[in-house]
Parts: C-alpha cells; structure tokens; sequence
C-alpha cells in the first residue's frame, strides 16, 4: 500500500516526532501556567519546556544521521566494545576506552563512501557508515570527551572527499 521509502522515511523521523508532539504539549502547558498566572505550574513548564526541548534538538541530529542505505557488514556495540562483522576479512573489535583517534574518510571505496576509522594502540578499524547497526556508533562516539552530535553531524554533512579527524585523545 505504501512505497518502501516512504515507510523509511516514516520510521527514521518518528522519534523527533513524537517528541515533537510533547514539545507541543509542554509548550500548551507553560502557555496555561502563564495564563492563569501560576509560578509554580510556569516553572514546572519552563523545565518541561527545556528538558523535552532539548530531547527533540538531539533526536532530530540522530534521524538526520540515520540512513536507509545497507553497507557492506554488522556493527556491535557492547560496553563500549564496537565490534564490525565484515563480509571480509577487514572486520575486529576496538574499545573505545583505549581508542586513540576517530576518523571519518569521505573518499571513495569499495566499503562504500563514508567510513568510521577507529584508531588504538592494535591500528585502525573502518566501518561503513551504512553497515547494519552503524547508527549505535554515533551513540558511542557522543560519550567521548569533548564530541558532540553537532561536530558529528557538521562533518557527515560534508562534501568535501578527504579524511576528517573528529576526536583525538588529550584534546
């Protein structure tokens, strides 16, 4: 009944929708509060306002940078422990405790033309930014000291073909 992208596309912004939705109501409320000239109901809306506010900001972030594009293997990430299943022999594990540096290459290959480069002390690891469950890497990557979703999504943005340091330890 209905085309596969349009369900897609459907599934990927439900989240910032829904939050939407309790953004509209915690709007309505603070709205009443001011109305009926009640502080308390007014702060309680105020922080209602900001809390699902921000909710929405960084659910908007994740569904712009999910995609319905399939690559190339499965992406795992457990306690921190970001391990790719590749079709190849290109697939291993990196800890993002001891990671040293995160990458994204935006240069053409046969992974495709995004791919995360996890350094640490054993070398690199890329995945493709389409492997199945690639999406719980921007999670990860986000707990990293001084990353942030808009630094992640301002490089994915890009058009630009080169290889984009995002985070390095110690800076």
């Amino acid at each position: 009944m209905f085309r596969p992208e349009a369900l897609e596309t459907l599934k990927r912004w439900r989240e910032p929708a829904l939050i939407a939705v309790l953004f509209g109501f915690s709007l309505w409320f603070l709205w009443r509060a001011y109305v009926q000239s009640s502080l308390i109901s007014g702060a309680i809306g105020l922080l209602f306002v900001s809390a699902v506010g921000g909710l929405l900001y960084i659910a908007f972030l994740r569904a712009r940078l999910r995609h319905a594009v399939a690559g190339p293997g499965i992406v795992e990430v457990r306690e921190r422990l970001v391990t790719y299943f590749s079709p190849d022999d290109r697939g291993g594990e990196s800890d993002l405790e001891t990671l040293m540096r995160l990458q994204l290459s935006t240069l053409p290959n046969d992974l495709g033309d995004r791919n995360w480069i996890l350094w640490d002390s054993n070398g690199s690891l890329v995945i493709p930014v389409y492997a199945e469950g690639a999406d719980e890497l921007i999670e990860a990557f986000a707990a990293l000291p001084g990353l942030t979703y808009d630094k992640i999504v301002r490089v994915m943005d890009s058009r630009e073909q080169k290889i984009f340091t995002i985070w390095r330890r110690g800076s």
